[in-house]
This record gives C-alpha cells, sequence and structure tokens, in this order.
C-alpha cells in the first residue's frame, strides 16, 4: 500500500513530459521499489513486520536515494542524448526518496518501522511520519495516484485535441 502514491506522481509526470511514454514515467518513479524487490529476492534487504522494521539501506536511504536518481539519469543520457529527459527521469527517481521522507516513518502500516536511514547500517533515521496516521496515510495515497491520473488523463485529452486531424 505504501507504494501506490509514487506511481501517481509518475503518472502527474507525463504534463512536463508529454514526450516520454507514461510506463517509463511510472518505472522512473518506482524505480526504488524496483530495486528494493530485487535486494529483497537477494536475500539482502528485508520488508517491514509489525514486530521488524525494514532493512532497505542500500535501496531507501537519502544517500542511495540520491545514488539511484543520479546513476538513472545518466544511463537515461546515454540512451536518449537528451538532457531535459536524463533531467525529468532522475528527478522522478529522486521523487521516491522525498515522498518516503514526507511519509516515514510508516506505522500506520509497520508498527515497528522507525523511518528512513540517511546512509546504511544502523545510521540514523529521517522522516516526517505523515503515514504514522492510517487515514492521512490512506487519503494522500490515493488522493496523489487520483490527482496524477486527472493530471494524465487532461494531458491526454490536450496533446489529442493539438494533434492535427489527417
Amino acid at each position: 500500500m505504501p507504494a501506490m502514491a509514487h506511481i501517481g506522481v509518475g503518472l502527474a509526470a507525463k504534463r512536463v513530459a508529454p514526450e516520454i511514454n507514461v510506463g517509463w514515467l511510472i518505472l522512473a518513479a518506482e524505480f526504488i521499489e524496483v530495486i528494493f524487490m530485487i535486494l529483497w529476492a537477494l536475500g539482502v534487504e528485508t520488508i517491514p513486520t509489525d514486530d521488524i522494521g525494514s532493512y532497505s539501506p542500500y535501496s531507501h536511504s537519502l544517500v542511495m536515494g540520491v545514488f539511484w536518481s543520479v546513476l538513472a539519469g545518466f544511463f537515461v543520457l546515454w540512451i536518449s542524448k537528451s538532457q531535459r529527459t536524463a533531467l525529468i527521469m532522475g528527478s522522478l527517481v529522486f521523487s521516491h526518496t522525498l515522498l518516503d521522507i514526507i511519509a516515514s516513518p510508516k506505522t500506520a502500516f509497520y508498527a515497528a518501522d522507525t523511518g528512513m536511514p540517511l546512509f546504511f547500517d544502523n545510521s540514523q533515521t529521517i522522516g516526517l511520519g505523515l503515514w504514522r496516521y492510517e487515514t492521512v496515510a490512506y487519503i494522500c495515497e490515493y488522493g496523489i495516484v487520483l490527482v496524477g491520473l486527472l493530471i494524465y488523463l487532461n494531458e491526454r485529452r490536450r496533446l489529442r485535441q493539438a494533434a492535427p486531424v489527417l
């Protein structure tokens, strides 16, 4: 549940990046979750439970959020040769980290969550704790997805109206 808002951000990004496929925009906003799932499958990171907070410093720490964002930006620049596209995609990857800082610790869903680590093992954690409150978390998660979807649909309509009729 606490990863849905990132989809809304990816959808909303269509407004500033109409030339980029929305699937790529969503993937960029969720990229850190993809890294987490790979590291979880390899046994490096753990999923949070009510008893144990997550262990995800290589995907979800602040310093690694910056690292993954820069890496994604350079990769996209290498592939697309477009600085604008690289900046947008790198920014979307970093938006994941920013949203997680706002949300963490996510004790409404994971009672033992302590927040987002700054660095790696046993480092200080940060977070504004908006997801401490279940009602607020649900309103924000679904609200961001809904707003993102509305922005995306409006942008699609605008692009269709601007397209030349053949």
